[in-house]
């Protein structure tokens, strides 16, 4: 009769085997990884400037959309997916995803930021990444057994690198997709991937906003009760963000099913409803009126001019990702919770910031963890409670998912 110790030794040396390679995986996309999020965020910052500059070119949105509609339309195929293809391969390593997915996705975002599309850049560093995972494990020769480790270790690099916070990247990678019941054991090579990652983008001279949260409250049962109310609203906020682009889309695609019309005619609005507001603050990023909600109060109207836009060009079909847009929307309804609410602005818009994130994407956890990244461990506790709370009440639904989260 075998022995204890002699059954689990295969399995122990399997295991060792597995994590051996998972860090030479990590350390192997953490190069590419972080110097591609270094060159798109320096490209980014460059269309911005050139936007900014020449406040003209959010006329030629519509043009621009139907020629990114038209390429993925033609020669898009699965990558047009985005993120909803990397979930799925992280549940079936069978899914492919096709090496064109980076370029593409790269080219789509800055052009829809070169005029003026609200969108994001989250969705662009975690399908940059996803599609280095296969070449990675074809260059080192590993079966595909690898391949979802590889693939959570790309995403927590992708997201850790684009938005400096490289220990919130390992987190949303492990609680980004529930189905994937391996990533556990993706632990250490998404660790060291994260790491690596925000490291080697900084390397490159990328610097990240910095952010001061005065004035941290001391923790009482009035400020939790603040703190509760807060986490309801934004809960709240994330939910309205959801239905209105999922029903933007669904009503968009059964209407115009050709897509290069339907991103063309999704621009027209936009422009439109921009040029009537007479102001560029819910074009691009929004990052100067992220800034000014630390400063100052300010009004709701922010908070929902950006959520109806986003959810306007993502909801036709236009490129980026949803995670800056939420922290523009969160942060700015924060600020304006100081009309009605005590403590600083800067406190209310870093609540803000990681509690409609939390509820729109379904990563509290992650959120929590960028909290303390971004504003300090002092304000933890309170976006403990917000994020949870917030995550709680934004429903069953979240900007990744088409079907509800079981």
């Amino acid at each position: 009769m075998m022995s204890s110790k002699q059954e689990t030794t295969p399995s122990f040396f399997s295991e060792l085997q597995y994590q051996g390679y998972g860090i030479v995986i990590g350390v192997l996309l953490s190069i590419p990884i972080g110097s591609s999020a270094a060159f798109f965020l320096w490209a980014l910052a460059e269309v911005t400037q050139i936007r900014m500059a020449h406040s003209y070119l959010l006329f030629g949105l519509p043009l621009a959309g139907w020629a990114m509609g038209y390429l993925y339309h033609r020669w898009g195929n699965q990558a047009n997916e985005g993120n909803s293809l990397v979930r799925t391969s992280l549940v079936d390593a069978q899914t492919p995803i096709p090496r064109r997915m980076g370029p593409m996705v790269l080219g789509s975002t800055l052009v829809a930021h070169l005029f003026g599309a609200s969108v994001g850049r989250e969705g662009t560093a975690l399908q940059m990444a996803a599609a280095m995972v296969r070449p990675a494990i074809q260059f080192l020769k590993l079966s595909k057994k690898y391949y979802r480790m590889a693939l959570t270790a790309a995403i927590a690099g992708g997201f850790g690198a684009v938005f400096g916070t490289p220990w919130a990247g390992l987190v949303f990678a492990m609680e980004w997709n529930r189905k994937h019941p391996f990533r556990t054991q993706a632990l250490l090579p998404a660790c060291i991937t994260a790491l690596l990652s925000d490291a080697v983008c900084t390397a490159w001279g990328i610097s990240h906003g910095v952010f001061r949260v005065p004035q941290i409250p001391k923790l009482s049962l009035m400020y939790i009760g603040w703190l509760l109310a807060a986490g309801i609203l934004f809960g709240l906020l994330a939910r309205s963000f959801i239905l209105l682009q999922k029903g933007i889309r669904k009503t968009a695609t059964k209407w115009i099913p050709y897509p290069p019309l339907r991103l063309f005619l999704g621009g027209v609005l936009f422009v439109v409803i921009v040029s009537t507001l007479h102001t560029d603050r819910y074009t691009g990023l929004g990052l100067p009126v992220i800034e000014e909600a630390f400063l100052k109060t300010l009004s709701w109207e922010d908070s929902f001019w950006k959520l109806v836009l986003t959810a306007l060009v993502l909801g036709v079909g236009y490129k980026g990702g949803e995670v800056t847009p939420l922290f523009f929307i969160g942060a700015t309804m924060g600020s304006a919770l100081t009309l009605v609410f005590p403590y600083s602005p800067g406190f209310w818009a870093a609540m803000g910031w990681v509690a409609v994130f939390a509820g729109a994407t379904h990563t509290p956890l992650a959120c929590m963890v960028m909290a303390g990244e971004l504003f300090g461990l002092e304000v933890l506790p309170g976006a403990a409670i917000v994020c949870a709370l917030a995550y709680g009440v934004s429903g069953k639904n979240s900007v990744y998912t088409d079907e509800p989260i079981k």
